[in-house]
């Protein structure tokens, strides 16, 4: 395949900062002679071949030497973008780096637009829609869990599923057609059994699948919310201490010392949990108190768990128990006993009395809090997605599986009400288009536009 013939583009792709190494990325079909231009190879090369590394100088305006680089170059279709692509690595100094893009630039190269390589590797059919789409999660991915499903999207998998998906679809409509055109030639009633079969089964359940696989897998895109909720002076703020390694809360004796939400993003087993501390619930007259408890019931209701906090050491009041029903009806809730490094208190037979499930734990000794991690990992993964070749990236993506869904039930529904084939195969090709508008097959410039806007200068 032959790929596209655009103008040379050249930016930074290293995050701003000084480091050890950094990368000015050029692409286009003047990539080698831009580069050149100030490149000074010490063996003396002005003719590189593909794939290959060579060391020299990059010099300015007068020949002054700016830097010690290292230049690869990868000829077209076999790079990043399918064009000609030279990757110049010098110290990442951002005074150097800025400097050899100056350069870069004054030779003929415009500095690259956010996104633009990987727009590039999409546009030269390198890549699909998809999988482009999933390069933002695999740049932004935070832990091992987000960054395995990345590399699933980034690789492909998802392309291959909606593939095959389209090729189905498009397998039904052809035949729809062909029962249209030649109807004296078919028996319509033997084929719309076999097409609402497909449509039902294999079909649906894909679509189905891939719109759970984003509700399940988001999660871990974005760190699962859990909240530190119970009385006062049960211990939550030591307990975001102790989860988060740091003093990160203030810790005193006197109840309501929380009055707004303390946020802190914590890694355990490569999954990322952004834990709140909350203020203690409690009838109070205090202004300040009654809207940081306003906050806290609003924070439980957009938790994805929440560890409800309760002093081992006194009696479990009516209320608290009440509470802790409440929250378990519509939230994972996991009851936490704190204090198990003093002698038992009535707390626990309470709860067991109550037929409320309890972990104990002491924030203060560290006793339990192993087993609480263990107990968190072990609820979240079970919402992992088992198939994770089925994973959607983006909310643009899976309102597009929804919309892909309802036509199928619709033509479904058509086919049981024994509908004209022309009203179904409208469906159909609906269905199709949206799957070639998730692999940027069917796209306006516009959305296309707006993808790729969310990209860092220099991917």
């Amino acid at each position: 395949m032959s790929y596209l013939d655009f103008d040379t583009i050249a930016a930074i792709a290293t995050p701003v900062g000084r480091g050890g190494i950094g990368i000015i990325r050029v692409s286009g079909t003047k990539a080698v002679e831009t580069a050149f231009a100030s490149f000074r190879s010490v063996s003396g090369v002005t003719r590189p071949k593909s794939h290959r590394v060579y060391y020299g100088t990059f010099v300015g305006d007068q020949e002054e030497v700016l830097d010690e680089v290292i230049l690869f170059y990868m000829k077209g279709p076999k790079s990043y973008t399918a064009e000609d692509c030279v990757e110049i690595q010098s110290h990442a100094s951002p005074v150097v780096m800025r400097k050899i893009l100056d350069g870069l630039l004054a030779s003929g190269a415009r500095l690259a637009e956010p996104g633009e390589f990987t727009k590039r590797a999409y546009l030269n059919g390198r890549i699909n829609l998809s999988q482009a789409e999933a390069v933002i999660d695999l740049i932004n991915a935070r832990t091992s869990t987000s960054h395995e499903m990345a590399i699933s999207m980034v690789q492909g998998d998802l392309g291959a599923r909606v593939t095959a998906l389209r090729e189905t679809l498009k397998g039904i409509s052809v035949t729809l057609e062909a029962i249209l055109d030649f109807p004296d030639d078919v028996d319509e009633s033997i084929h719309a059994a076999s097409i609402g079969e497909t449509l039902a089964g294999e079909v649906r359940d894909t679509l189905t699948l891939l719109i759970q696989n984003f509700t399940d897998s988001d999660i871990f895109r974005n760190g699962i919310r859990v909240v530190i909720a119970g009385p006062p002076n049960s211990g939550k703020s030591s307990l975001m201490n102790r989860l988060s390694g740091h003093e990160r809360a203030i810790v005193t004796s006197v109840p309501g010392t929380t009055r707004d939400l303390i946020d802190e993003f914590i890694h355990i087993d490569g999954i990322a949990f952004q834990v709140t501390d909350t203020a203690g619930i409690r009838a109070t007259e205090d202004p300040v108190e009654k809207i940081g408890i306003e906050r806290t019931l609003s924070s439980i209701e957009n938790s994805d768990i929440v560890l409800y906090l309760v002093d081992g050491s006194i009696a479990v009041e009516r209320e608290v128990v009440e509470q802790i029903h409440l929250i378990s009806a519509s939230r994972a809730c996991m009851v936490l006993v704190n204090k198990a490094d003093l002698p038992a208190g009535p707390t626990g037979d309470s709860l067991t009395d109550e037929g409320i499930a309890y972990l104990p734990v002491s924030v203060k000794s560290g006793e339990g809090i192993e087993a609480l991690k263990e107990s968190v990992v072990s609820r979240i993964l079970t919402s992992l997605p088992e198939d994770r070749s089925a994973l959607v990236p983006n909310r643009r993506q899976v309102a597009l599986v929804r919309k892909a869904l309802n036509n199928v039930e619709n033509a479904v529904e058509g086919i049981d009400s024994q509908l004209s084939f022309d009203a179904i195969a409208i469906d159909i090709r609906s269905a199709m288009d949206l799957m070639g508008e998730i692999l940027g097959e069917e796209i306006r410039v516009d959305i296309l536009d707006e993808i790729f806007s969310n990209f860092c200068i220099g991917k």
